[in-house]
């Protein structure tokens, strides 16, 4: 299939649109929980401010200062990251035993999966080189068949977010879902183009410092409550 330049901002509405879509899971969740709706609107107060400095703050860094923060594209990744990191740092203010922090990482598959669709039209973070099925041409970026990584990450993604959903009451339902959150981005990452050429991605190597932040945490966590 061959997409076109699309001269309407159709990146950014979908970027908007997929955190629409999370904070509104995130509020209903809260909400069933019985959170007051003022600690909810605090959070999200929260949830913008991080999501938008980590977002550049991560393009910033993993693409080695190359422009100025300020010029800095959103990374929908280092967004996710710094939406964790705000719900964290509320829980510490806010305590709520965790159920702010699990609706908020319960969320991050289904964003996630709607910015993907941001970047398949927008002929960003493409695929390797590919002419099989459902091959997409961007013919204003590389012109020639490659692999629909965005498509396959809107999938995954979603059915990682109804999986995980389903599954919420379980005991470390947040620690399995962003761990396999890094597992699947790291594991993706090898059918990206940016791969080509390069041993190891910014995204992967973030990806692995997450994993192991997360183990580490579990272990502490786990250790300080026997």
């Amino acid at each position: 299939m061959i997409i076109n330049k699309i001269d309407f901002p159709l990146y950014k509405i979908m970027i908007a649109f997929s955190v629409l879509v999370g904070i509104t899971y995130i509020y209903m969740s809260l909400k069933n929980e019985k959170i007051p709706k003022k600690n909810i609107f605090i959070f999200f107060i929260f949830f913008f401010i991080f999501a938008i400095l980590t977002g550049k703050l991560y393009t910033f860094i993993a693409y080695g200062f190359k422009t100025s923060f300020l010029k800095s594209s959103l990374s929908a990744y280092g967004g996710l990251i710094g939406v964790v990191i705000a719900s964290i740092i509320y829980e510490k203010i806010y305590p709520s035993k965790g159920i702010i922090i699990k609706h908020t990482i319960l969320s991050l598959p289904l964003i996630y999966s709607f910015t993907k669709i941001g970047c398949f039209f927008n002929g960003c973070c493409f695929g390797l080189p590919y002419d099989g099925p459902l091959s997409v041409i961007y013919p204003h970026k590389l012109n020639k068949p490659l692999f629909p990584i965005q498509l396959l990450e809107i999938f995954i993604f979603f059915i990682l977010f109804l999986i995980c959903n389903t599954n919420k009451e379980k005991d470390n339902i947040s620690y399995i879902t962003l761990s396999t959150i890094a597992i699947l981005k790291f594991l993706i990452e090898f059918l990206r183009y940016e791969h080509i050429g390069q041993t190891i991605t910014p995204n992967q190597t973030f990806s692995i410092l997450l994993l192991i932040i997360i183990i580490v945490t579990f272990i502490k966590n786990k250790s300080t409550t026997k």
